[in-house]
């Protein structure tokens, strides 16, 4: 029971963390919002299950607790729109793996930005870079308010 506890106030951590990126449009300071963009559905759900460095947090889950979207018309609409547009329905973020300089994977690398690194599909990649336009954009277009 309390393993369970601590699982979901982290998962629910990173899940937070990971919505102020996609809201901001930008990795931060903590940019645990990197997940590995190369790695299958089922590494994805073997490092999701097995792994504490890296926890399975789902679109809904962003879309109505992080970005606010309580309406479930909005809901359906974005979930159902970013299916149709290729966004993962879930995202399995890195938690516990950031042990360099200032607790992030790659950010202190000068090629993350200027070689478009964080954004590129392969190895380590943020997801606000990749999908947080597109995402509030689709709740825009469903009818959702603006995040943020």
């Amino acid at each position: 029971m309390r393993s369970s506890y601590r699982t979901a106030v982290r998962a629910a951590g990173v899940a937070g963390t990971a919505a102020v990126m996609l809201v901001a449009g930008s990795a931060g300071a903590l940019a645990h919002e990197c997940y590995v963009a190369s790695r299958s559905d089922q590494g994805n759900a073997m490092a999701g299950t097995h792994s504490a460095a890296w926890q399975t947090v789902s679109l809904e889950f962003i879309v109505t607790n992080i970005l606010g979207q309580t309406d479930p018309a909005v809901v359906s609409c974005t979930l159902s729109e970013a299916a149709a547009a290729g966004i993962p329905s879930s995202f399995v973020f890195g938690d516990k793996q950031a042990t360099g300089q200032d607790h992030v994977i790659a950010e202190n690398n000068p090629n993350m930005e200027a070689k478009g690194l964080s954004s590129n599909g392969t190895g380590i990649d943020h997801a606000a870079d990749v999908y947080g336009g597109q995402i509030v954009g689709i709740i825009i277009g469903c009818g959702g308010t603006p995040p943020g």
